[in-house]
Protein backbone atom coordinates (compact mmCIF):
# COMPACT_ATOMS: atom_id res chain seq x y z
CA UNK A 1 0.00 0.00 0.00
CA UNK A 2 1.01 3.59 -1.14
CA UNK A 3 -0.26 4.23 3.13
CA UNK A 4 1.65 2.47 4.88
CA UNK A 5 0.74 1.87 8.88
CA UNK A 6 -1.62 4.64 7.63
CA UNK A 7 -4.26 3.99 10.14
CA UNK A 8 -2.02 4.23 13.34
CA UNK A 9 0.10 7.21 11.99
CA UNK A 10 -3.24 9.20 11.40
CA UNK A 11 -4.83 7.95 15.15
CA UNK A 12 -1.17 9.56 16.07
CA UNK A 13 -1.93 12.73 14.13
CA UNK A 14 -5.30 13.67 15.30
CA UNK A 15 -4.50 12.99 18.91
CA UNK A 16 -1.59 15.09 18.37
CA UNK A 17 -3.04 17.57 16.67
CA UNK A 18 -6.26 17.49 17.89
CA UNK A 19 -7.96 17.30 14.84
CA UNK A 20 -6.14 21.73 14.20
CA UNK A 21 -3.78 21.25 10.81
CA UNK A 22 -1.14 23.35 10.95
CA UNK A 23 -1.15 26.78 8.55
CA UNK A 24 0.52 26.05 5.48
CA UNK A 25 2.00 28.84 3.42
CA UNK A 26 0.07 31.09 1.89
CA UNK A 27 -0.43 30.17 -2.27
CA UNK A 28 0.03 32.71 -5.24
CA UNK A 29 -1.09 33.46 -8.37
CA UNK A 30 0.74 31.47 -10.98
CA UNK A 31 4.27 33.17 -11.68
CA UNK A 32 5.16 33.93 -15.09
CA UNK A 33 8.66 33.17 -16.52
CA UNK A 34 9.85 32.79 -20.04
CA UNK A 35 6.11 33.36 -21.37
CA UNK A 36 5.21 30.10 -19.31
CA UNK A 37 2.60 30.81 -16.21
CA UNK A 38 4.12 28.40 -13.42
CA UNK A 39 2.19 27.18 -9.94
CA UNK A 40 5.10 25.69 -8.03
CA UNK A 41 3.97 23.18 -5.68
CA UNK A 42 5.31 22.17 -1.59
CA UNK A 43 8.66 19.66 -2.56
CA UNK A 44 7.33 17.30 0.86
CA UNK A 45 4.08 16.47 0.13
CA UNK A 46 4.10 13.77 -1.94
CA UNK A 47 3.11 10.48 -0.03
CA UNK A 48 4.46 7.28 -1.25
CA UNK A 49 4.49 4.75 1.18
CA UNK A 50 6.57 5.01 4.22
CA UNK A 51 8.20 8.38 2.08
CA UNK A 52 6.96 12.02 2.06
CA UNK A 53 8.38 14.15 -0.24
CA UNK A 54 11.23 14.19 -2.71
CA UNK A 55 12.24 10.96 -2.36
CA UNK A 56 8.49 9.36 -3.59
CA UNK A 57 6.85 8.39 -7.06
CA UNK A 58 4.32 10.73 -6.24
CA UNK A 59 5.95 14.00 -5.56
CA UNK A 60 4.65 16.73 -7.45
CA UNK A 61 6.65 19.96 -8.55
CA UNK A 62 5.36 22.05 -10.83
CA UNK A 63 1.92 22.97 -13.16
CA UNK A 64 3.10 24.91 -16.10
CA UNK A 65 1.14 26.37 -19.36
CA UNK A 66 1.97 28.86 -22.26
CA UNK A 67 -0.13 30.42 -24.30
CA UNK A 68 0.08 31.04 -28.07
CA UNK A 69 -2.17 32.26 -30.53
CA UNK A 70 -3.40 29.09 -31.93
CA UNK A 71 -1.76 26.40 -29.08
CA UNK A 72 -2.06 26.11 -25.13
CA UNK A 73 0.74 24.34 -23.71
CA UNK A 74 0.91 22.15 -21.06
CA UNK A 75 4.08 21.02 -18.63
CA UNK A 76 3.67 18.62 -15.56
CA UNK A 77 6.88 18.12 -13.25
CA UNK A 78 6.41 15.38 -10.75
CA UNK A 79 8.15 12.23 -10.05
CA UNK A 80 5.54 9.91 -11.29
CA UNK A 81 6.01 8.12 -14.60
CA UNK A 82 3.18 8.44 -17.42
CA UNK A 83 2.93 4.80 -17.50
CA UNK A 84 1.95 5.30 -13.09
CA UNK A 85 3.17 3.57 -10.25
CA UNK A 86 3.17 0.03 -10.38
CA UNK A 87 0.89 -1.66 -7.81
CA UNK A 88 -1.22 -4.83 -7.99
CA UNK A 89 -3.88 -4.16 -5.20
CA UNK A 90 -5.18 -1.01 -7.64
CA UNK A 91 -7.52 -1.45 -10.67
CA UNK A 92 -5.51 -1.42 -13.41
CA UNK A 93 -2.20 -2.87 -11.61
CA UNK A 94 -0.56 0.59 -11.52
CA UNK A 95 -1.60 4.08 -9.84
CA UNK A 96 -1.37 6.71 -12.48
CA UNK A 97 -2.04 10.55 -13.04
CA UNK A 98 -6.22 11.76 -12.69
CA UNK A 99 -6.91 14.03 -15.36
CA UNK A 100 -6.27 17.65 -15.66
CA UNK A 101 -9.68 19.91 -14.73
CA UNK A 102 -10.06 23.14 -15.97
CA UNK A 103 -12.71 25.25 -14.44
CA UNK A 104 -13.92 28.65 -15.67
CA UNK A 105 -17.18 28.90 -13.51
CA UNK A 106 -16.93 31.08 -10.63
CA UNK A 107 -18.19 28.19 -8.85
CA UNK A 108 -16.17 25.39 -6.62
CA UNK A 109 -15.44 22.40 -8.33
CA UNK A 110 -17.69 20.21 -7.10
CA UNK A 111 -21.03 22.51 -7.92
CA UNK A 112 -18.98 23.42 -11.14
CA UNK A 113 -19.09 19.38 -11.95
CA UNK A 114 -22.85 18.88 -10.73
CA UNK A 115 -23.40 21.32 -13.90
CA UNK A 116 -20.93 20.09 -15.99
CA UNK A 117 -19.31 23.48 -16.32
CA UNK A 118 -15.84 21.59 -16.19
CA UNK A 119 -13.54 21.54 -19.30
CA UNK A 120 -10.62 18.59 -18.89
CA UNK A 121 -8.12 16.90 -20.35
CA UNK A 122 -6.82 13.42 -20.09
CA UNK A 123 -3.54 12.41 -21.10
CA UNK A 124 -2.94 8.84 -19.54
CA UNK A 125 -3.86 6.29 -21.28
CA UNK A 126 -3.95 3.74 -18.32
CA UNK A 127 -5.72 6.15 -15.63
CA UNK A 128 -9.25 5.18 -14.59
CA UNK A 129 -10.73 7.60 -16.53
CA UNK A 130 -14.70 7.29 -17.30
CA UNK A 131 -13.82 8.47 -21.06
CA UNK A 132 -12.07 6.24 -23.16
CA UNK A 133 -9.87 8.50 -25.29
CA UNK A 134 -7.15 11.11 -24.46
CA UNK A 135 -7.82 14.10 -25.44
CA UNK A 136 -9.67 17.73 -24.61
CA UNK A 137 -13.21 17.02 -23.34
CA UNK A 138 -16.08 19.90 -22.26
CA UNK A 139 -19.42 19.85 -20.34
CA UNK A 140 -17.26 17.83 -17.75
CA UNK A 141 -18.50 15.71 -14.43
CA UNK A 142 -16.17 14.16 -12.04
CA UNK A 143 -15.62 11.25 -9.88
CA UNK A 144 -13.01 9.82 -7.27
CA UNK A 145 -10.88 6.98 -7.97
CA UNK A 146 -8.40 7.15 -5.54
CA UNK A 147 -10.65 4.22 -3.70
CA UNK A 148 -9.58 1.96 -6.17
CA UNK A 149 -6.21 3.12 -5.89
CA UNK A 150 -5.16 3.01 -2.56
CA UNK A 151 -5.67 6.00 -2.03
CA UNK A 152 -6.95 8.66 0.37
CA UNK A 153 -10.77 9.13 1.25
CA UNK A 154 -10.33 13.02 1.46
CA UNK A 155 -8.21 15.98 1.73
CA UNK A 156 -8.41 16.32 5.67
CA UNK A 157 -7.16 12.57 6.27
CA UNK A 158 -4.13 13.54 3.50
CA UNK A 159 -3.11 16.59 5.25
CA UNK A 160 -3.52 14.61 8.54
CA UNK A 161 -1.15 12.12 6.76
CA UNK A 162 1.67 14.75 5.76
CA UNK A 163 1.82 17.32 8.50
CA UNK A 164 3.18 15.25 12.01
CA UNK A 165 5.72 13.79 9.41
CA UNK A 166 7.06 17.61 9.06
CA UNK A 167 5.63 18.05 5.87
CA UNK A 168 4.35 21.12 4.24
CA UNK A 169 1.06 20.38 2.60
CA UNK A 170 -0.07 22.57 -0.20
CA UNK A 171 -1.59 22.71 -3.66
CA UNK A 172 0.47 25.02 -6.13
CA UNK A 173 -1.65 28.40 -5.93
CA UNK A 174 -4.37 27.03 -3.44
CA UNK A 175 -3.51 25.84 0.12
CA UNK A 176 -4.28 21.93 0.56
CA UNK A 177 -7.46 23.05 2.84
CA UNK A 178 -8.51 25.71 0.55
CA UNK A 179 -12.91 25.23 0.14
CA UNK A 180 -12.55 24.81 -3.17
CA UNK A 181 -12.06 21.26 -2.89
CA UNK A 182 -14.16 19.37 -0.84
CA UNK A 183 -12.17 18.44 2.60
CA UNK A 184 -13.86 16.05 4.26
CA UNK A 185 -16.41 13.21 3.60
CA UNK A 186 -16.12 9.37 2.42
CA UNK A 187 -14.07 9.44 -1.19
CA UNK A 188 -14.95 12.74 -2.57
CA UNK A 189 -11.79 13.69 -3.55
CA UNK A 190 -12.87 13.93 -7.43
CA UNK A 191 -9.65 13.30 -9.57
CA UNK A 192 -10.98 11.77 -12.81
CA UNK A 193 -13.47 11.99 -15.50
CA UNK A 194 -16.92 10.44 -14.98
CA UNK A 195 -18.47 12.15 -18.15
CA UNK A 196 -17.90 14.44 -20.97
CA UNK A 197 -18.34 15.53 -24.77
CA UNK A 198 -15.10 14.73 -26.29
CA UNK A 199 -14.13 18.43 -28.50
CA UNK A 200 -10.32 18.01 -29.77
CA UNK A 201 -7.15 16.00 -29.67
CA UNK A 202 -3.80 16.71 -27.73
CA UNK A 203 -0.06 15.96 -29.06
CA UNK A 204 2.72 15.38 -27.13
CA UNK A 205 5.50 17.40 -27.12
CA UNK A 206 9.11 16.25 -26.04
CA UNK A 207 11.51 18.14 -23.60
CA UNK A 208 13.55 19.25 -26.22
CA UNK A 209 11.03 21.91 -27.83
CA UNK A 210 9.79 23.03 -24.49
CA UNK A 211 12.73 24.04 -23.53
CA UNK A 212 13.13 26.14 -26.90
CA UNK A 213 9.73 27.26 -26.00
CA UNK A 214 11.24 28.83 -22.59
CA UNK A 215 9.73 25.86 -20.35
CA UNK A 216 12.46 26.08 -17.16
CA UNK A 217 11.43 24.50 -14.01
CA UNK A 218 15.28 24.62 -13.11
CA UNK A 219 14.72 28.00 -12.44
CA UNK A 220 11.96 27.25 -9.23
CA UNK A 221 14.14 24.37 -8.53
CA UNK A 222 11.00 22.83 -9.18
CA UNK A 223 12.91 19.11 -10.97
CA UNK A 224 11.14 15.73 -10.63
CA UNK A 225 12.81 12.94 -12.27
CA UNK A 226 9.59 13.54 -15.13
CA UNK A 227 8.49 16.16 -17.53
CA UNK A 228 5.19 15.07 -18.97
CA UNK A 229 4.28 18.15 -22.47
CA UNK A 230 1.52 17.96 -24.63
CA UNK A 231 -0.39 20.95 -26.71
CA UNK A 232 -4.10 21.48 -27.92
CA UNK A 233 -5.93 23.86 -30.18
CA UNK A 234 -6.37 26.96 -28.35
CA UNK A 235 -9.88 27.49 -29.39
CA UNK A 236 -11.17 24.67 -27.59
CA UNK A 237 -11.15 26.02 -24.26
CA UNK A 238 -13.10 29.48 -23.57
CA UNK A 239 -11.29 32.74 -22.29
CA UNK A 240 -11.42 34.06 -18.62
CA UNK A 241 -10.42 33.36 -15.39
CA UNK A 242 -9.43 29.92 -14.39
CA UNK A 243 -8.38 27.14 -12.01
CA UNK A 244 -6.66 23.99 -13.57
CA UNK A 245 -5.77 21.74 -11.49
CA UNK A 246 -4.46 17.50 -11.43
CA UNK A 247 -4.10 15.08 -8.59
CA UNK A 248 -2.80 11.61 -8.51
CA UNK A 249 -5.28 8.94 -8.89
CA UNK A 250 -4.46 8.16 -5.25
CA UNK A 251 -4.60 11.64 -4.36
CA UNK A 252 -1.36 11.13 -2.73
CA UNK A 253 -0.52 14.63 -4.10
CA UNK A 254 -1.61 17.40 -6.87
CA UNK A 255 -1.43 20.87 -8.06
CA UNK A 256 -3.12 23.55 -9.07
CA UNK A 257 -2.84 26.42 -11.58
CA UNK A 258 -4.64 29.74 -11.32
CA UNK A 259 -4.33 31.60 -14.29
CA UNK A 260 -6.66 33.95 -17.19
CA UNK A 261 -6.66 32.72 -21.04
CA UNK A 262 -7.08 36.42 -23.31
CA UNK A 263 -10.20 36.94 -25.28
CA UNK A 264 -9.30 36.09 -28.89
CA UNK A 265 -8.95 39.50 -30.94
CA UNK A 266 -11.33 39.30 -33.49
CA UNK A 267 -10.13 39.06 -37.04
CA UNK A 268 -10.68 40.92 -40.98
CA UNK A 269 -12.16 43.88 -38.56
CA UNK A 270 -11.05 46.95 -39.71
CA UNK A 271 -9.68 50.03 -38.31
CA UNK A 272 -11.99 52.97 -37.50
CA UNK A 273 -10.01 55.14 -39.80
CA UNK A 274 -10.59 52.58 -42.48
CA UNK A 275 -14.08 52.23 -41.70
CA UNK A 276 -14.60 55.74 -42.17
CA UNK A 277 -12.39 56.12 -45.37
CA UNK A 278 -14.62 52.80 -46.88
CA UNK A 279 -17.44 54.85 -46.06
CA UNK A 280 -16.65 57.76 -48.18
CA UNK A 281 -15.06 55.92 -51.07
CA UNK A 282 -18.46 54.56 -51.13
CA UNK A 283 -20.26 57.58 -51.42
CA UNK A 284 -18.10 59.09 -53.97
CA UNK A 285 -18.86 56.05 -56.32
CA UNK A 286 -22.45 56.56 -55.84
CA UNK A 287 -22.87 60.31 -56.20
CA UNK A 288 -20.13 59.71 -59.81
CA UNK A 289 -22.62 56.84 -60.96
CA UNK A 290 -25.91 58.55 -60.60
CA UNK A 291 -24.47 61.77 -62.88
CA UNK A 292 -24.13 58.91 -65.62
CA UNK A 293 -27.54 57.69 -65.70
CA UNK A 294 -29.09 59.48 -68.45
CA UNK A 295 -32.72 61.26 -67.63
Amino acid sequence: MNKVNGKALLGKAIAGLGIVFMAAPSAHAGTLHNGWHYAIDSFTDGVTGGVIGADGAFEFYSLALREETEHIFVAINTNLLLSGYEDSTATNGSIAYGDLFFNFSSNDFKTASTKEELFAIRFSVVNDSGVNEVGVYSNVTAKNVSQYNVGFSNLEEYNTYVIPTGGIPTLGDLTSQDPYLEQTGEWTILNAIASGRKVGDINFVDNTTLTSLGLDFNYFNAVGSQTIGFKFAKDLLPSGNFIAHILAECANDGIALKGELQVKEAKNVPEPSSVGASILFGLAMLAFNRKKIPH
